[in-house]
């Protein structure tokens, strides 16, 4: 353990019951978190498992490529995942639940069209979740005429119907189970030994509880690992002060981790300083004395991108590689718009790189691990498609129960997208894909559909089938993506766009015309203050900070 500091090697080899590490940015935490799991994983008893809770699929990826361990031994990924795995399928009976499939973008459509719903989204179905109790949660703000109780009336009417679950359902459902029977609380507790969480500050009411029965109901120990200072998902339900709470609840320390690795001292002062409580780190990084200035500009509308691209011209002069440098904004349409300007000068990977929105289901998860399988064809990446292959049978109730099986599945899928002739148009290369997914799962796979809905159909033109998954594997290409999407990875460049006033912190306009904007709460300038901090802490050798004539109010902040 030569690699790990003093205080990493004590989250690693002590504290046997259970821990808290407070990780600022930088400092290690997946390493740590890593090195601990393969420690225990040298000692895992017959018939015990390791569970690594993640925030995102990413995130699971990227630690089980890291960690040595038997098939057998490890569950690693998010806490749907774990749901559906290990309380869900298993005990769904008690309430004579059936098998849970997870509605697919096929499914939300039908909802909206069968009602004629024609002016909701599909995010203010995300919109419809329970309390603990089972009732309703009124959002704050909706302007729609159709009542929100009457929507989830019949919304949830129809996935009873069609006997379908989205994710808010997985997590309430599982808390009901493992709250009302503790037997199935404490048949979690002994399939794990330990379980790791990742990101903790990010965690709802719902995996917060869940958790706490595990804990409560049996011997599993725990390792809690985040940083107060990096919520970004109070939106999502990320419950305040959860180490605070989980200290008293789990009754273990917070260590907290002072060493970081990553950035430039300019780039550690700048972002320390949005914080006045912020905890002294001792700068470790290699990238230490490199005298790179966080750079500030203001843009305007018409020059902004134009301005993006001369910062990354001057990178790459001064022998920048593409592949480490990103940019970050506050919005998905800023992204999409700043993405689809430079993807005609430069390799650009993430939002605006593809001639669609961006989409998150399994289906389009495996088209892109498959896409950097063809281009890079490690093991590593071979992994990550058998893992998203596992997903999908979970997620579509596959009936796949042999690890043979999904061996042979993904072998065959590999095999067979391959044999896609690269010259092939967009549009036919993405429905052969569809029918290779549909044969060798015998499922329907409306998710390609989707894909094909949102195609842009002057560019579908201008796109073969090379062209598409060189573009859709994300190697060596510009980053383009929210802050949000961006947690947990880093780059040598980071350009922060529209860093500005209602912004960050976010404020809803509630006057167009006279743009007036509602007032700023100690939450909402707290959510401003950690998104900012997050998208800062991105950044190893040079930082980049655009804003328009009104900047955030952080901007001086971080100048003083």
């Amino acid at each position: 353990m030569d690699y790990l500091n003093e205080i990493q090697k004590q989250a690693v080899n002590e504290y046997n019951n259970g821990l808290i590490v407070s990780a600022s940015p930088g400092t290690g935490k997946t390493k740590t978190l890593v090195a601990r799991a393969n420690k225990k994983l040298t000692n895992l008893p017959k018939h015990k498992k390791l569970a690594l809770i993640t925030y995102t699929n990413a995130a699971a990826d990227e630690i089980a490529s890291r960690l040595d361990y038997k098939e057998n031994d490890v569950f690693v990924g998010t806490i749907h995942r774990f749901c559906l795995e290990y309380i869900l399928r298993p005990f769904s009976w008690i309430y004579k639940w059936d098998k849970p499939k997870i509605a697919s973008y096929s499914d939300f459509k039908e909802f909206l069209e069968i009602n004629k719903l024609s002016t909701i989204q599909l995010e203010d179905l995300n919109k419809i979740k329970k309390n603990l109790d089972g009732s309703l949660i009124i959002p704050t703000e909706w302007l729609h005429k159709i009542p929100f109780e009457e929507l989830s009336r019949i919304y949830y009417d129809f996935l009873k119907e069609r006997k379908l679950i989205d994710f808010n359902e997985i997590l309430f459902r599982s808390y009901i189970i493992i709250s009302k029977n503790l037997f199935t609380a404490k048949s979690v507790s002994n399939i794990f030994m330990e379980i790791s969480v990742d990101e903790f500050q990010d965690t709802n009411i719902f995996q917060y509880e869940i958790l706490k029965k595990i804990k409560n109901n049996g011997k599993t120990s725990f390792f809690i690992v985040g940083d107060e200072k990096q919520k970004i998902y109070s939106f999502a339900g990320a419950l305040n002060e959860t180490f605070t709470i989980a200290k008293k609840d789990f009754g273990y320390e917070i260590l907290d981790l002072n060493y970081t690795y990553r950035s430039t001292e300019k780039i550690v002062t700048g972002y320390s300083k949005l914080f006045s409580d912020h905890p002294i780190l001792i700068n470790s990084s290699k990238y230490k004395d490199i005298p790179f200035d966080i750079r500030f500009h203001q843009t305007k509308k018409d020059d902004n991108n134009l301005y993006i691209k001369q910062i990354i011209d001057s990178l790459i002069k001064a022998k920048a590689q593409v592949g480490n440098i990103a940019i970050l904004t506050t919005s998905w349409f800023d992204a999409y718009n700043i993405g689809s300007y430079l993807r005609e000068y430069f390799n650009i990977i993430g939002l605006g790189a593809l001639p669609h929105s961006n989409i998150s289901n399994t289906v389009f998860a495996i088209l892109k691990t498959l896409s950097r399988y063809s281009v890079d064809s490690s093991i590593r990446n071979l992994k990550i498609i058998k893992r998203n292959i596992e997903l999908l049978i979970l997620e579509k109730n596959i009936d796949f129960n042999d690890v043979k099986e999904i061996v042979f599945a993904t072998n065959k899928l590999i095999s067979q997208f391959q044999k896609i002739n690269i010259n092939t148009g967009l549009k036919e290369s993405l429905l052969q894909y569809q029918n290779i997914i549909s044969l060798i799962f015998k499922i329907d796979v409306p998710e390609v559909d989707e894909i094909l809905t949102i195609v842009n159909d002057d560019e579908a033109s201008n796109w073969n089938f090379k062209k598409y998954i060189e573009t859709l594997s994300g190697i060596n290409g510009i980053t383009i993506n929210t802050i949000h999407q961006a947690k947990g990875l880093e780059y040598d460049f980071v350009i922060l766009n529209g860093i500005n006033e209602n912004r960050i912190p976010y404020q809803r306009c509630v006057d167009h015309i006279k743009y007036i904007y509602e007032e700023l709460t100690d939450d909402s300038i707290q959510n401003g203050r950690t998104l900012l901090y997050v998208g800062m802490s991105r950044a190893k050798i040079g930082l980049f900070i655009l804003h328009n004539w009104k900047p955030s109010m952080f901007i001086n902040q971080i100048k003083l």
